[in-house]
Formats: structure tokens, sequence, C-alpha cells
């Protein structure tokens, strides 16, 4: 991986087989996985932590994120399936001049963020966290500020070396939406990439899984009352969506623990 020039940790997950939190029989497995989903948009990328340390995670991303001189902003905790952190960065966009360099520039510095706080947490909580993304590679450019955000999508991926594919295919279940995922680790480090098909990530709301209407900015959902930009949403339900894929390949034995 470009941001880090030093492995990380091994993939380790805690987990209690046969008893509970005070060591008492009885108690059910609980796999310690948290991941980290990005919306990315032409002039903004959202990032929704979910799962055991999401709290803590996102908070170590603003300290790290402010110390590489960028300025990551908190936008609260969203109540969707279960608690979400969200935060964001904004560039230039890459149409502008200049453009790519200096989004290129705060990409590289977010990530450098992110894979910091990941690689400490994993060491620190013996944990596993997974970084998330749509799946972009398949992209049909018909669509102009989508293919500006393709572009930032693949500033970001270049950003990790080479992967190798862990789960090709993991079929799960998100609400009323079936669809597939990949888990790949980087040749040089151990952080989980997960892609996830891109399809009603922005569209879907992520407390209830109703079908939300087609506007832009902020949306209400008319079934639970669920608020949020689409951003916001996607990056939320993007991280759901790679949490299951991530947590099923483990499950699975696809990724050793």
């Amino acid at each position: 991986m470009a941001t880090g020039k030093n492995r990380g940790p091994a993939l380790t997950v805690v987990q209690t087989v046969g008893s509970d939190r005070n060591g008492k029989k009885g108690g059910v497995s609980v796999l310690d996985v948290t991941v980290v989903g990005v919306d990315v948009g032409v002039k903004r990328s959202v990032f929704a932590f979910v799962g055991v340390r999401a709290r803590l995670l996102s908070d170590l991303v603003v300290i790290y994120g402010r110390q590489n001189g960028v300025s990551l902003m908190q936008l609260g905790t969203y109540d969707a399936v279960t608690r979400a952190y969200v935060v964001d960065v904004r560039y230039p966009g890459v149409d502008k001049y200049r453009g790519a360099e200096m989004t290129g520039n705060i990409v590289s510095k977010t990530l450098g963020a992110m894979v910091r706080a990941i690689h400490n947490v994993q060491r620190i909580h013996k944990t596993l966290v997974g970084l998330v993304l749509e799946d972009l590679r398949q992209f049909n450019g018909y669509k102009h500020d989508l293919a500006k955000a393709r572009a930032v999508w693949g500033l970001m991926m270049s950003n990790f070396s080479k992967g190798v594919s862990k789960c090709s295919a993991v079929k799960v279940s998100w609400f009323w939406i079936s669809y597939e995922g990949e888990v790949m680790i980087p040749t040089k480090d151990s952080i989980p990439i997960v892609l996830v098909e891109p399809e009603y990530t922005s569209s879907t709301c992520p407390r209830c899984g109703a079908y939300l209407d087609k506007v832009k900015g902020k949306v209400t959902c008319d079934y639970c009352g669920f608020k949020g930009d689409r951003d916001v949403i996607g990056a939320i339900n993007i991280a759901w969506r790679g949490f299951l894929v991530l947590t099923k390949c483990v499950r699975e034995g696809a990724l050793r623990i």
C-alpha cells in the first residue's frame, strides 16, 4: 500500500465460542469486525464507520487526518441498522486546473490517516477492520458526473498495491436487494478491501430498507423517518453491505483469523 511503508498486523478476530464476556458457558460466537464504507463523489467523499470499533476508529481518523493537514468533518451519528459514525472530506475535483493533482494529494493524505488508524485499532484490539468501496471497475461512463467520481475512485484505488482475491463472489442480501461483493487483501498490507455492487446504495433507507424517491440533497424516509443526504445514505449502505460480505467471508473460512 502506497500510504504505509510497513506491513500491518496479521488479521485477527476476537471470537468467543461457548462463553459470554464473563467467561460463563452458553454464550454465542461474536466476530469483532468494523468496516469503513466510502461513498466517492465528484468533490466530496463520505466515510461511514460501523461495527464494534466504529466510534474509536472514526475519532482516530479525524485526529490523524488533522496531523496530515487534511480537514475531515465529523457529520454526527446516524441510527441506521445500528449506529454509524460519519465524516466527510472535500476536494476540488479532477476537472479544475491542477484538480487531479490537488484531489489526489488530499485523497492520499486521507487514506494515510485511515490506514494508520486501522493498523492501530487492529494491533491494540486484535480486531478485523475492512475498507469498503463500490465496485466501479466495470464502469459505464455515459453519465458525466459519475465519470468524474470514477476518476476520484481511481485515485483512491491507486493508493493500494495490487490485491489478492480472498472471496471473489460473496452473495449476500441487504434488505430487499441481493448482490455480490469481493474481498481482496493488498499484497503489501493486511487491510481487507471490500468491493460491493453500487446499485441502490443511495436510494435505499439504511434503517428500514424502503426505496427513497429520486431527489437530490437531503431526503427523509416516508416509512421510518430516517433523515440524511444522499452521500451519507450511500456511505452507510456501502458500509453495511461490506460488513455482511466481510463477515461471511470470515465465517466461510476464506480469511484466516
